[in-house]
Parts: structure tokens; sequence; C-alpha cells
């Protein structure tokens, strides 16, 4: 059963709310000195590629990105 295209929108922004999340407050050398924030950052980033990738172009070209 394929998915609901606006679901992978919804990992897309939940992802980019988390990495904001994680990274408020932290400087640029905490984030370095942090692993596990990192590790969440890059897990996150992942997802959304994985998202990006499964996006239908409709719904680009809908959204202007194409």
């Amino acid at each position: 059963m394929k998915r609901n295209p606006k679901l992978f929108l919804t990992d897309i922004f939940e992802s980019i709310e988390l990495i904001e999340k994680y990274t408020k407050g932290l400087t640029y050398n905490k984030f370095i000195a942090n692993n596990e924030v990192q590790d969440a950052v890059a897990r996150r980033i992942e997802i959304i590629g994985e998202a990006t990738r499964n996006v239908p172009l409709k719904i680009e070209k809908n959204l202007g990105y194409n």
C-alpha cells in the first residue's frame, strides 16, 4: 500500500521542527562537542532526504520547486 504523499511533507516539517528544537541555544562549538545532538540532527536530515525523494513530482510543482 502506497503512503499518502502528504505524510512525506509532514515528515519534512516535523524533522525541521525537531532540528530547531535540538539545536536551540547551541553555539557551533557546543553542537560540535555534543555527539548525541549531532546524531539526532543527522538522522533528521536523513529523514528529510528520504521524504523529499518520495514527494511526487506533482506536489513539487504545486509547491513551486520544479
